[in-house]
């Protein structure tokens, strides 16, 4: 099989129609938006490929390459033949050896599940994207506050380490997200962090202490970060079986987005 970086989709229009309309071999990313396929020909740490067989293309994938933090994420990936992605699998490994990468796909499409399994790739649980469709929350917002200096070592000490935008990252790159905390009696009881930059804003994180869990403090965080980001968009991704969480964004006035359900898979 031939890879090929590229440089325009024009001659894989049909290829990606074709993919896109089929519910196994859709992308979740192109789903949601098909920004994430075009904008990789504008960004610097985006590339394009195509695979092809014979002159038949098999396959076509975007990634974020960020060599400073030696990490690869599949942006987009489109197959429905599991030699395609094996051999896209296999240039990214001989030209970016030691970097840990990321795969977000659709969970049907077993032609790139499969090569990951045999890779030995660790599987997050299936995950679901909702919407914001109804109004905000009627709770008070009175105990939470964006982030600030004061809170900033709280709020590091709490935030979850096991996830690529940690709290070093997230104070990092303050341009595009929006923390925001439930304060009592000067400790931290939960925190929120929330894209702000985008059209559609996703929320990456919310977190409430377990011995302050169910006392409003998850609701209260949603109602601000929906209050603050108008008039734009909110959207976040749960997994299907987290049925509580489901039942907070619900509350919150969001719905699921029917036919974006994605796998996130890690090759460590």
């Amino acid at each position: 099989m031939l890879i090929q970086e590229i440089r325009s989709f024009e001659k894989y229009e049909g290829f990606i129609a074709e993919l896109a309309g089929h519910p196994w071999y859709s992308d979740p990313h192109y789903t949601y938006s098909r920004d994430n396929l075009y904008r990789s020909l504008k960004s610097q740490d985006e590339y394009a490929f195509a695979v092809s067989e014979n002159g038949k293309t098999e396959g076509l994938f975007v990634w974020l390459v960020i060599p400073e933090d030696r990490y690869n994420e599949m942006i987009i990936g489109f197959t429905r033949k599991e030699e395609a992605f094996a051999e896209m699998l296999s240039y990214m490994e001989r030209n970016y050896g030691g970097y840990n990468m990321d795969f977000v796909l659709n969970p049907l499409n077993a032609a790139i599940a499969r090569p990951l399994k045999r890779k030995g790739a660790i599987f997050d649980p299936e995950q679901q994207k909702m919407i914001l469709t109804g109004p905000a929350p009627t709770v008070s917002t009175d105990q939470i506050e964006p982030l600030s200096e004061k809170w900033t070592k709280q709020y590091c000490d709490l935030h979850n380490a096991d996830t690529y935008w940690t709290a070093e990252r997230i104070l990092s790159a303050q341009d595009k997200f929006r923390v925001l905390l439930a304060i009592k009696d000067g400790q931290i009881q939960g925190y929120l962090d929330v894209q702000r930059c985008y059209e559609i804003n996703e929320i990456y994180d919310l977190f409430v202490k377990p011995e302050s869990a169910r006392q409003g403090y998850e609701l209260a965080l949603l109602a601000k970060a929906i209050e603050l980001n108008r008039p734009r968009q909110l959207m976040v991704v749960v997994d299907v079986d987290a049925q509580a969480e489901i039942e907070l964004f619900r509350a919150a006035g969001f719905t699921r987005m029917e036919g974006q359900n994605s796998l996130t898979a890690y090759l460590r």
